[in-house]
């Protein structure tokens, strides 16, 4: 597991002191690299003991194992800049990493369960607020191609007023890339208290959303790659919108196909 992997994967279990640490390493990747654990304790302004804690969250054995780790990050990623002054190659090598770990994140049968549970559904919401509502609209576009009927819902008061008039046989679908959002986290925790099917598709491995979640969906972040660029989370979003269109398009044109009647009938 990469370092930028164990620390959005383990970020949200560090404490203030240690969320100091991660920013430094983040920002001053070469006197990382050089320093000790005592020099980097003293830089970052922590103890000691609280660098030590950092390293051993994000699942390494100790400094050493952590730094080694890191400077193979650190190089990985200069020698890929160094190795494509083109940018928008680099740009496009990075989304092109993030879509590849997609399937370690998602599994074939996670998606044949999804699929089976939107298709027969009573009703279809997808939820999404902010920037998120752009994945809702997108996926209910996509839906309406395939003659599939579902509302894209990014009004605060509708996310409210809908979640909490599901019913059982609903399922409602909710975008969230923090997997925080203190309305969406409000919703759909009334939508499974009303018995609704409801699936999650966010990037935070340890969102508390996920107690409400029938399905979650793990998505990776461009973070994972890289932390040179902001890059919009939404691309991501739409690589698996695409991805559920096929399993759920393949699904309903199978149910639509006519029976092959038995030889000799």
């Amino acid at each position: 597991m990469e370092f930028l992997e164990r620390l959005n994967i383990y970020g949200s279990q560090l404490t203030n002191t240690e969320k100091k640490v991660s920013d430094y390493v983040l920002q001053h990747r070469q006197e990382t690299v050089r320093s000790s654990l005592n020099e980097l304790a003293e830089q970052c302004g922590a103890s000691r003991s609280a660098v030590l804690r950092f390293t051993q969250k994000l699942g390494y054995s100790g400094y050493i194992e952590f730094r080694y780790d890191y400077s193979l990050f650190v190089h990985a990623g200069r020698s890929a800049q160094q190795t494509s002054s083109n940018r928008v190659q680099l740009l496009a090598l990075i989304y092109d990493k993030v879509i590849m770990k997609m399937s370690e994140y998602v599994s074939d049968e996670l998606m044949e369960q999804i699929t089976d549970r939107i298709k027969h559904a009573r009703k279809v919401k997808i939820f999404g607020l902010n920037r998120n509502s752009y994945s809702a609209q997108q996926l209910r576009h996509h839906f309406h191609t395939l003659n599939f009927d579902a509302e894209a819902v990014s009004d605060t008061v509708l996310v409210r007023d809908l979640s909490a008039a599901a019913q059982q046989e609903d399922v409602h679908i909710y975008f969230s890339v923090s997997g925080a959002t203190p309305i969406i986290s409000d919703a759909i925790q009334s939508s499974r208290q009303r018995g609704a099917c409801t699936i999650l598709i966010t990037m935070h491995q340890n969102s508390p959303m996920a107690a409400y979640a029938t399905y979650q969906v793990l998505l990776p972040s461009t973070r994972l790659v890289t932390a040179d660029y902001f890059l919009d989370q939404q691309a991501i979003n739409f690589i698996f919108i695409e991805m559920l269109i096929v399993y759920l398009g393949s699904s309903l044109s199978a149910e639509e196909a006519p029976a092959i009647p038995e030889s000799g009938s």
